[in-house]
């Protein structure tokens, strides 16, 4: 999956939604992400109703922090990346990962800058897998319950990328 997810923001009441498209690895789908209740949901695309619901699941918000910026970066999203999101503010991490204001976007990229240094420095020192740990637990909480929506996590190098479970 190289494209970048097309993704829209709806507010419901109180909840938060965002739509992610993710018809590059399951045609005439969109993933429902319910902020507030971090329900996922897999849903048809331009259906909108109660029968539209294909499977749906609620994570953890520590799952919530790894599932967003995978979302938002679907050819790549490196580790760096990953770790940021799991030691931010999950208000601004929202923001980080969404906003068009460059003052958030800059800040958000150093924080990435510092995070890839400390992985660097933990390599260094034969202590990455330990300075990753919360991240890879998430991950892997993760990829079990998108198993049921057909889509799993996978490794490369430079990060995780979601691709379908069975390819």
């Amino acid at each position: 999956m190289n494209s970048v997810i097309q993704s829209s923001t709806l507010e419901i009441k109180n909840d938060i939604f965002r739509c992610f498209d993710v018809g590059d690895l399951l045609p005439g789908c969109e993933l429902l992400v319910n902020i507030s209740s971090s329900i996922i949901s897999l849903v048809k695309r331009d259906v909108r109703h109660e029968n539209s619901i294909l499977a749906q699941r609620i994570v953890t918000e520590t799952e919530m922090r790894v599932l967003l910026p995978l979302l938002a970066s679907p050819g790549c999203c490196p580790q760096e990346v990953l770790q940021a999101s799991y030691h931010y503010p999950f208000e601004e991490l929202q923001l980080a990962l969404f906003s068009t204001d460059v003052h958030i976007r800059m800040y958000w990229r150093e924080r990435i800058r510092m995070y890839h240094q400390r992985l660097l420095d933990a390599q260094e020192a034969g202590k990455r897998r330990a300075e990753m740990r919360g991240v890879y637990n998430a991950l892997f909480g993760l990829r079990q319950k998108l198993e049921q929506f057909g889509i799993t996590i996978r490794a490369r190098k430079e990060g995780y990328y979601l691709s379908l479970l069975h390819s």
